[in-house]
C-alpha cells in the first residue's frame, strides 16, 4: 500500500495545472522587465483567453491549459473566441502543459475550429517556452 501511495503522489507531483502554468508566467514577468501579463477572469464572456500578453512588443493573448486530452480541452466557446480574434488581424495562442517532464507545447486554433500545434512559434513566445521548460 505504501509503494501504491508514493507512486500516485509522484505522478500528481508531475502534473500542473492552470494556476501552476500562471504561476510560473507571472515569475518569468517579475524576471523581464520587457514582459507584460495580465490575468483575466471573465464570467460576463465565454471564451476570453486566460492571459493577455505584451512582450518585446509582440502582443497576444494566451488559453492556459493542462490538459493530456484531444484539443488539450477547448471549449467550443474559446475555439470560436480564437477564430473572430484571428480573422481581426490578433494572435492568440493556447499553452498546453500537462505534465512537468515534458515540455509546453504552443497550440492554436485555424479553421474550421481545429487545434493544432503552431507551426512557426514567434520569436518572444519561443523565448517564453523555452524559459518555461527550463524553470518548470
Amino acid at each position: 500500500m505504501m509503494a501504491a501511495q508514493l507512486s500516485t503522489s509522484h505522478r500528481q507531483q508531475k502534473r500542473l495545472s492552470e494556476k501552476k502554468i500562471w504561476q510560473y508566467l507571472n515569475l518569468f514577468q517579475k524576471q523581464h522587465k520587457e514582459a507584460y501579463f495580465c490575468k483575466i477572469e471573465s464570467p460576463t464572456m465565454n471564451g476570453i483567453p486566460d492571459v493577455h500578453c505584451v512582450f518585446k512588443g509582440y502582443i497576444f493573448w494566451l488559453e492556459l491549459k493542462a490538459n493530456p486530452g484531444k484539443n488539450a480541452g477547448v471549449s467550443k466557446y474559446q475555439i470560436v473566441w480564437h477564430l473572430k480574434y484571428k480573422r481581426a488581424g490578433g494572435n492568440c495562442f493556447i499553452l498546453n502543459w500537462p505534465l512537468k517532464r515534458e515540455p509546453p507545447k504552443l497550440l492554436e486554433v485555424r479553421e474550421p475550429g481545429v487545434v493544432l500545434p503552431v507551426p512557426v512559434v514567434p520569436v518572444p513566445v519561443l523565448q517564453i517556452l523555452l524559459w518555461l521548460e527550463d524553470h518548470g
